[in-house]
């Protein structure tokens, strides 16, 4: 066993120097004590162990000196201001490309956009709100690939109300060939949906009021009063789901229009529309009954099944955010650096990532995402069959 884990411990150390030098060190080389790479392999090997702040890190760095000794080349511990200044400085996409590579080392291959879901979502880490560096909250973007929990891109603005257009820088970035894009309302918007045809994508968007007649137009066709006065199986395509969980029983049903020229006024402004649909959801708990109704516009011509699909999916981007404050506090995190939030926030996402792609793979006790960054905390042995999980295809 001894000598299985030397031979692992060689495997993480170079996976991990492979991909860190895509990660450019501003630093002058004449004046370096500390490498990069192990800079970071200590942060990373951290959050993994849900170290939720840099002096939670520093604190893991000196109870784990032995283990840092035999992946790294840190002969003593790091200081803070040693680790706050690699974070001020570092190219916070440079750090993303760097994980982007080893997680897609994780997935066996290449990570294929095409036919897969990207899920746009943006989120605010509220504690900067009060700090003298940032004029307003600082609020970041992010593309996530769904299914695999992994983030393809990120971008940073000063508030929310500076989101779309910071969504759509973001959309020039990415590789959209033959992915559908899932946004929520604020991104339902004539430009949005021409730029992801032009960059080869698909979408699927929530409408709301910001749309006008358009939403009010599109919503009569899913009243209630309307659909109970008409053959509904010449109307519409129909798919529905009933889940019972938590004392409640759960009913969605997506309502496709079979015919959308009716809406020829709106059609030409929305680049590649073919679908106009709605999620009827009825939530029975207690003895009463809840309904809303939620309409959406979409480029794919695919069935009701996949539709409802992928509105369904769509939760994974706003459930990625919640585990960022749930399992790292990072609506309480105190860096007023805005480059170090940046990058810490990278890392955090790729933490949960790779947790979660190991539970997934793994016959683990415990399926949360905390339990396991726990026990790789506590028991060393699991923590370094994690990151052999992590470099496990170089």
């Amino acid at each position: 066993m001894i000598n299985l884990y030397k031979v692992i411990r060689m495997n993480i150390k170079e996976s991990f120097e492979i991909y860190f030098d895509l990660v450019e060190d501003p630093r002058s080389q004449a004046h370096i004590t500390y490498q990069l790479s192990d800079i970071l392999f200590l942060i990373i090997v951290g959050m993994l162990c849900n170290c939720t702040d840099l002096e939670m890190i520093i604190e893991f760095a000196e109870e784990k000196e032995e283990f840092l000794k035999q992946h790294t080349e840190l002969e003593c511990i790091l200081c803070l201001s040693t680790i706050s200044n690699i974070l001020k400085v570092i190219n916070p996409e440079h750090l993303e490309l760097c994980l982007y590579g080893i997680f897609s080392n994780v997935l066996k291959s290449k990570i294929k956009i095409e036919e897969k879901q990207i899920c746009i979502d943006g989120k605010t880490i509220c504690s900067t709100a009060t700090m003298k560096n940032h004029e307003k909250p600082m609020h970041i973007i992010t593309a996530l690939l769904a299914d695999e929990s992994v983030s393809l891109g990120q971008i940073t603005v000063e508030s929310k109300s500076n989101e779309i257009p910071a969504v759509r820088e973001l959309i020039e970035l990415l590789n959209l060939k033959g992915a559908v894009l899932t946004m929520d309302a604020m991104h339902c918007q004539k430009e949005t949906a021409e730029l992801i045809i032009d960059n080869g994508g698909d979408y699927v968007l929530q409408l709301k009021g910001n749309q006008g007649n358009f939403y009010k137009d599109v919503y009569a066709m899913f009243d209630d009063k309307y659909m109970d006065e008409t053959d509904k199986e010449c109307e519409y395509e129909m798919f529905t789901t009933i889940e019972k969980a938590h004392g409640r029983i759960e009913k969605r049903t997506c309502y496709v229009l079979n015919e959308i020229e009716f809406f020829t006024n709106y059609l030409a402004e929305w680049k590649g529309l073919k679908k106009i649909f709605a999620v009827k959801r009825e939530i029975e708990k207690d003895g009463k009954t809840t309904t809303e109704i939620s309409c959406y516009l979409s480029s794919k011509n695919t069935t009701a099944e996949k539709l409802l699909s992928y509105t369904r999916k769509h939760w994974q981007v706003e459930s990625f955010h919640w585990l960022l404050d749930m399992d790292y506090n990072e609506d309480d995190n105190r860096v007023s650096n805005v480059n170090s939030q940046k990058c810490l926030n990278v890392i955090r996402k790729y933490c949960i990532s790779i947790i979660k792609k190991y539970i997934e793979n793994h016959n683990v006790k415990r399926k949360t995402i905390i339990a396991n960054m726990r026990k790789c905390l506590l028991n060393e042995v699991f923590l370094i069959e994690v990151l052999a999980y992590y470099c496990s295809s170089l």
